[in-house]
């Protein structure tokens, strides 16, 4: 079986696992700031939350639900993430007294979850992505902080986080905040089975 391995931006300090079919890799770059990457939408202060997601009103409600779990200090913090927010539509696709549960000072634990699973350890640029795709015979898969890795697949010109019709879409540019970058899509990624 030949390997081949994603190259990440050299700008940044990973702390990433990605599978490509067999193969696990680990990539470390230094601290220093990531340039724009073509249609990459940047951050003015490099907070991810207080800027990145709350100047975009696509994803406000993501931005929301990250201040109800309490995770907006971790991302902002010295670590890198690669955030899969799902759009405001996805959410409000529930059912509204499913969208208040979740907001539920009660139900932070499961808010927690599903927001995890939406979160990849590492920096992946688009270009890094569209590399490990374009080497894999498109599929990627990322070990998240949630309770299953996710894997992403090239359909077309679109990139779907898992398979079918029904498997989230990445929408729009990615967003380059700090240590972090933020990837919309469509849906709500599901939990593990």
């Amino acid at each position: 079986m030949a390997h081949s391995n994603i190259s990440f931006h050299p700008a940044r300090k990973l702390s990433i696992v990605v599978a490509l079919a067999a193969m696990l890799g680990a990539c470390q770059g230094s601290d220093e700031p990531a340039p724009d990457d073509g249609g990459v939408e940047a951050a003015a202060d490099g907070k991810m939350v207080t800027t990145a997601i709350g100047d975009a009103a696509d994803l406000s409600i993501s931005t929301r639900l990250l201040g109800t779990a309490q995770l907006g200090t971790a991302l902002d913090g010295e670590g890198s993430y690669t955030v899969f927010l799902p759009v405001d539509d996805a959410w409000e696709s529930l059912e509204k007294a499913e969208l208040e549960a979740i907001e539920s000072v009660d139900n932070r634990p499961q808010l927690i979850a599903v927001l995890r699973q939406h979160i990849a350890p590492g920096y992946v640029l688009e270009s890094d992505l569209e590399k490990g795709l374009a080497a894999n015979s498109g599929s990627v898969t990322l070990t998240t902080m949630g309770a299953a890795p996710i894997t992403l697949h090239r359909d077309g010109q679109a990139i779907t986080l898992g398979q079918g019709k029904d498997a989230p879409r990445i929408v729009g540019a990615p967003i380059v905040a700090g240590n972090d970058v933020v990837y919309r899509v469509d849906r709500l990624i599901p939990p593990p089975e």
